[in-house]
């Protein structure tokens, strides 16, 4: 039943960890696209950022998801 557990939980961790790192993307990506005299700014890095940001996101949802049930 211990390793039930801990299976069930390393998944849930996966999920997160996709989340904090797409939000993180699209955070970065946002500041890339809005901040005025940002280093990478035109450059397309930014939306490329945003992109993968929400990609990520939506792997994670739909793992988290998927493994609930």
């Amino acid at each position: 039943m211990n390793g039930e557990e801990k299976t069930a939980n390393s998944r849930n961790m996966h999920a997160t960890i996709l989340a904090v790192l797409g939000i993180i993307l699209v955070i970065v990506g946002a500041a890339i696209v809005y901040i005025p005299g940002a280093p990478m700014r035109g450059s397309g890095a930014g939306t490329a950022s945003i992109v993968l940001g929400v990609v990520l996101l939506v792997i994670a949802l739909l793992r988290f998801y998927y493994k609930r049930a």
